[in-house]
Formats: structure tokens, C-alpha cells, sequence
């Protein structure tokens, strides 16, 4: 029996994992959808705090003091890159005129750290071009974690990846995103339509819009070849 010894823990769910030699835990906040205050003060709870440009005013609003900013500036309100500097936070600026997004950079900034874990606020709604960089850039960096916010969640299994998804919160659907063109051994329980060992591809992409089995509260998925991308929303109206 595969053992579960670490948890991460956010507002609606909890993350069990096989892995446990993380060296820490990082929340980054981008410049998309603005969680709600709430969901990023229970979320930074314990977690080393990156603000990504625009994703500072989501901090502020919140009442949370990033330990980095990291950014061109060119998205942030002018008031809050003075709150940043009045509140002496640690800086790492670039031109406007770059190669690599805001959101690149800070994944690459966490990157530096011996196998970190973690989770990208910020990353949902907005510009479907700016989402679509922002995804396969989380994947192409190589790192362990999610996308989360209080609306929507996804969660990257990398090669021989097995976790349990605990839900306090039902969400309205789930989805299996193959992230690569193919997957390979695939299975998902507790769901209404499990899944044992499948392959899927990213041409075809149908494992969507499935939901919890009844009474279900808990979610085992595994991916053995692939990046694979679990998928939960709460909230089918947000934009």
C-alpha cells in the first residue's frame, strides 16, 4: 500500500502526496483572476509569499505583505509599488522590453530552491493567450504543485505521481487535462466515472466534466508517463 505522508492544506481541499522532501512551500500570486481576500489570507497561511507584478494589489487587498515582488511593474496600481517599497519588500524588477514573462521569471526565482512546492494564485481568468503562457510555463518549469484560487483548481502529476484529493467543498465538475500528448497509465476513484490504467492524448482530450461519486469526498488519481493535469471547479459562473 502506497503511504500518504505529506499534506497541503488549502481552503475547500486537501492535497495528499507520496512525496515528502519538499523544502518548503510557495505561494506565488499572479496578475490574472483576483482570488478573494479571504481564500489568500487562509492560503498564505505558513507559505513563503512571492508577489508577480499585479498580483502585489491582490496581496495588499488582502491585507499580505509578499516577502518578494517580482516584476517589470508595468501591471501593478502605482500605489501599490509604493506600498511595496514603503513596506521594505524585497525586489526583483525587470524592463518591460523582455523575453520571459512576469510569471516565467518567478518560476524560475523559485526554481533556485531545492524541490520546492508550489501554488500559483492569480493564474485563472483574464486573457486566454496570458492563461495558456502561464500553464505551460508552471509545466515546463518542472516544479510540483497547482493552480488554485477559491473558484477553480488544478493540480500537475508528473511521472509516477499518486495523490488523494480530500474535498470539504463539492465542485461542480472535474477534469483529466493530458498537459503532454500522451499520458499513460491513468486511474481515477471516487469519481462517477473511474478510470483504471487508461491512456489519454491530448488530440482527444474527453476525460472532462466528470464528478464526485455520491457521498464521495475523497479522490485517488495516479499518472505514471506524462504531465497530467486533475482539474476541479466550484464555480461554473466566474469570469
Amino acid at each position: 500500500m502506497i503511504r500518504y505522508p505529506y499534506v497541503i492544506s488549502l481552503p475547500n481541499i486537501n492535497i495528499h502526496l507520496t512525496q515528502n522532501d519538499f523544502s518548503g512551500e510557495y505561494l506565488l500570486v499572479a496578475g490574472g483572476r483576483t482570488p478573494s481576500p479571504a481564500w489568500l489570507k487562509a492560503a498564505s497561511m505558513n507559505r513563503r509569499l512571492y508577489a508577480v507584478d499585479h498580483g502585489a494589489d491582490a496581496c495588499r487587498a488582502a491585507g499580505l505583505v509578499p516577502e518578494l515582488f517580482i516584476g517589470d511593474g508595468d501591471s501593478a496600481k502605482r500605489d501599490t509599488l509604493s506600498w511595496i517599497e514603503d513596506s521594505h519588500v524585497a525586489c526583483k524588477r525587470f524592463p518591460p522590453e523582455k523575453d520571459k514573462t512576469d510569471t516565467q521569471l518567478a518560476l524560475e526565482t523559485v526554481a533556485e530552491n531545492q524541490n520546492p512546492f508550489v501554488i500559483l494564485a492569480g493564474g485563472f481568468g483574464g486573457r486566454f493567450d496570458h492563461a495558456f503562457s502561464l500553464l505551460y510555463s508552471f509545466v515546463g518549469a518542472g516544479l510540483h504543485g497547482c493552480l488554485a484560487d477559491d473558484h477553480e483548481f488544478l493540480f500537475v502529476l508528473r511521472e509516477d505521481d499518486e495523490i488523494i484529493l480530500e474535498i470539504s467543498s463539492t465542485p461542480k465538475s472535474l477534469s483529466l487535462l493530458p498537459l503532454t500528448p500522451e499520458c499513460q497509465g491513468v486511474s481515477i476513484d471516487g469519481v462517477h466515472w473511474p478510470l483504471s490504467d487508461a491512456v489519454l492524448r491530448q488530440d482527444n482530450p474527453y476525460a472532462i466534466s466528470n464528478r464526485l461519486a455520491p457521498s464521495a469526498n475523497r479522490i485517488t488519481a495516479r499518472n505514471r508517463t506524462g504531465v497530467l493535469g486533475l482539474y476541479l471547479c466550484w464555480d461554473e459562473s466566474m469570469k
